[in-house]
C-alpha cells in the first residue's frame, strides 16, 4: 500500500500535515510494501490555474492507494475517486497520522471539504 501525506516538510519523522493536498509544501510517500518513503515537492503549489486536478494527476501517477490530508477541494477528490484513492482526514504529527491510518482510526473523507475556489481547486 502507497500512503501520500500533505506535509508541510520533507521528513516524515518532524512534518506536520499540510492543511490542503493541493497547496501542501511536499507529498510524503510511504510505501508500506517496499518500506520506504519519497519526498515530492510540490513545484506546483502557486499555480493559480486548475491546481486540483494537476495535483490530483500528480498523486495517482506515483500509484497511490490512499491520500491523508485535512482538507481537499472537488478537483482533487474527483481525480482521486477516479482512481480509486481513498482520502483520509487528519491533523497534526506526520509519524502520528500514520500510526493512527495502520489502526483504522483515521475518518475517510467522502466528498470534498472545502468549496472550489476561483482558482479552480
Amino acid at each position: 500500500m502507497k500512503i501520500c501525506i500533505s506535509s508541510t516538510g520533507n521528513s516524515i519523522e518532524y512534518s506536520t500535515i499540510d492543511t490542503t493536498i493541493h497547496r501542501c509544501t511536499y507529498f510524503l510517500i510511504v510505501d508500506k510494501k517496499t518500506n520506504t518513503q519519497k519526498a515530492i515537492f510540490n513545484t506546483i503549489r502557486e499555480n493559480p490555474n486548475e491546481i486540483g486536478a494537476m495535483v490530483g494527476q500528480i498523486v495517482a501517477n506515483e500509484g497511490i492507494d490512499a491520500v491523508i490530508t485535512t482538507d481537499i477541494g472537488p478537483r482533487a477528490f474527483e481525480i482521486f475517486e477516479r482512481y480509486g484513492i481513498k482520502v483520509y482526514q487528519a491533523k497534526g504529527k506526520i509519524k502520528d497520522a500514520i500510526k493512527q491510518f495502520e489502526q483504522g482510526k483515521l475518518k475517510e473523507i467522502t466528498k470534498a471539504t472545502v468549496a472550489r475556489f476561483p482558482d479552480n481547486i
